[in-house]
């Protein structure tokens, strides 16, 4: 069995060196404060993204510059698949795999609103990707659908045909894709804990941290969302969330939900978790929307916490290809963020709340 510098010593030297060329927090800072996405676009003319600005000068729609930022993102994965030990190979495949999920999500979405909600947006199909990601989808097919029969039919090979079969008709009775999407997350995950679970004991005990802060982020996020819009029992809600998460257990879930003050709950749960961060629910929110926008920013610190754990430890592990992950994909975020922003002429002060 390869030793762990034998299996990470390459990707170790080349992910460090590819880490140390992320936009810094100044560059976003600039482009928070430039008058326009024209600006914006302008000040990335010396980075990575500079081909931004010819998509969006060429097309005029933004939306067709976010498609780049995700093609640049999938092929990111690709490009560091091919220096990885075999042992590391199928990780990478699953978190690839989230890509094509959405993608998939997308076209379905397309296809509920012209076929169940009576409502077509011709423009929509153009933000799919038709080129194949894991699977050779014919993505078309889905968009323009007749029924979800059919959309199986299409994803026949593939793990999503399952997944169609079973809630199509709870989507046609409901008038809601809610269920199939949970159920397209639940797969995704339950896949990334398999490939975890693959990993020799070091690398799996970092990856189960790492991805199970991921998924205690993403149920709280869930929480706050179904206690908000969704009038769901309980159960419902706890057959919803994704198993595995690394600190949050059933019972802070059920407080989590119950709870007129999420941000108190949340205060026990940190202060257990990540006692650095009580200070900032010390915060006074003056309403709902400031205490959203204060359990992000806490909820991006533990992340942001945990990546620098990996990055100041034992270098020759897992963890480094998963922490450069997440800071690309939240370098990627923040200009998104920006961009759409500038689009719909936020504030200096709202852009800066949402990065």
């Amino acid at each position: 069995m390869a030793g762990a510098l034998t299996k990470y010593s390459f990707i170790n030297a080349k992910l460090r060196a590819r880490i140390s060329k992320i936009l810094p927090d100044e560059v976003f800072r600039q482009l928070a404060q430039a008058g326009s996405v024209d600006a914006a676009l302008a000040l990335l003319r010396e980075t990575p993204f500079a081909h931004l600005e010819g998509v969006y000068n060429t097309s005029g729609d933004l939306r067709l510059a976010e498609l780049e930022l995700l093609k640049s993102e999938i092929e990111l994965y690709r490009n560091i698949r091919r220096y990885l030990h075999e042992s590391s190979i199928r990780l990478v495949d699953v978190l690839l795999s989230q890509f094509e999920i959405d993608n998939v999500k997308n076209a379905i979405r397309i296809y509920f609103d012209r076929k169940v909600r009576g409502r077509t947006d011709e423009s929509a199909a153009h933000y799919i990707l038709y080129e194949p990601i894991v699977h050779a989808l014919p993505m078309d097919l889905i968009v323009n659908a007749q029924s979800f029969e059919e959309i199986a039919g299409v994803c026949r090979g593939t793990p999503y045909r399952t997944i169609v079969e079973k809630y199509g008709p709870v989507v046609e009775a409901e008038s809601s894709l809610f269920r199939m999407e949970v159920g397209f997350d639940h797969h995704y995950y339950g896949q990334l804990r398999a490939a975890i679970e693959e990993l020799n004991r070091e690398d799996r005990e970092i990856a189960i941290r790492l991805i199970g802060v991921e998924i205690d982020l993403l149920n709280i996020s869930w929480i706050i969302r179904f206690q908000r819009f969704y009038d769901l029992p309980l159960e419902a809600v706890l057959a919803a969330l994704i198993p595995g998460g690394f600190h949050l257990k059933r019972g802070t879930i059920e407080e989590l939900y119950q709870a007129q003050n999420v941000a108190s709950v949340l205060q026990n749960f940190v202060v257990g978790a990540y006692p650095g961060l009580s200070a900032l629910l010390a915060s006074q929110a003056s309403d709902s929307t400031s205490r959203l926008i204060l359990i992000r920013r806490i909820l991006e610190e533990i992340r942001r916490q945990e990546v620098q754990r990996i990055l100041a430890g034992y270098p020759f592990t897992v963890g480094i290809i998963l922490a450069y992950f997440l800071l690309k994909s939240d370098e990627l975020k923040k200009v998104r963020t920006i961009l759409n922003a500038k689009h719909l002429g936020r504030s200096l002060e709202g852009i800066e709340s949402m990065l």
